[in-house]
C-alpha cells in the first residue's frame, strides 16, 4: 500500500479465475498493506486497472473483478462500499497479472451531472427503444 497525499494505493499481484478466490486474494493483500490505515466514513472515488497476461484464459470481467475488490475492501478502507461513488474499472493486456487499486477519500458528495444530449438520444437508434 502507498499513500499519496489521502489516496491509498494497492497493489495485488494474483492470478485466479475464480471470483471467491480473487476477493479473499484481495482482502488478504489489502488487510497485510494496510497496517496503520484506519476504516473511513468518507466517501471515495475508486480506480482499479487490471493486467493480464496475453496468454491468460478465464480472466474475469471488469464488473466482477470491481464487485470482489469493493467486497474486500470494506472493514479496510471504508466502512461499506455503498461508501463509493465513483468507480473506475479497466482491464488491459500487460506483462503481469497484477490488480492496482487507488481508492481516494471524496471532498463530499458527487454533484449531478447533466445527461448528453446524443446520450439521451440513444433511444431512438434502430433496434433500440426508450
Amino acid at each position: 500500500m502507498f499513500s499519496e497525499g489521502r489516496a491509498t494505493l494497492f497493489i495485488i499481484d494474483a492470478a485466479t479465475t475464480q471470483t471467491r478466490q480473487l476477493k479473499k486474494v484481495v482482502a488478504a493483500n489489502a488487510r497485510r498493506q494496510s497496517s496503520g490505515l484506519r476504516v473511513s466514513h468518507e466517501p471515495f472515488e475508486v480506480r482499479i486497472w487490471t493486467s493480464v497476461l496475453a496468454d491468460k484464459r478465464g480472466y474475469h470481467d471488469v464488473d466482477n473483478i470491481a464487485k470482489a475488490i469493493l467486497d474486500a475492501l470494506t472493514g479496510v478502507v471504508w466502512r461499506d462500499d455503498r461508501q463509493v461513488l465513483r468507480l473506475i474499472s479497466e482491464r488491459f493486456e500487460g506483462d503481469a497479472n497484477r490488480i492496482a487499486v487507488r481508492a481516494t477519500p471524496l471532498a463530499g458528495p458527487l454533484q449531478p451531472i447533466e445527461l448528453d444530449a446524443t446520450l439521451l438520444e440513444l433511444g431512438t437508434l434502430e433496434g433500440h427503444q426508450s
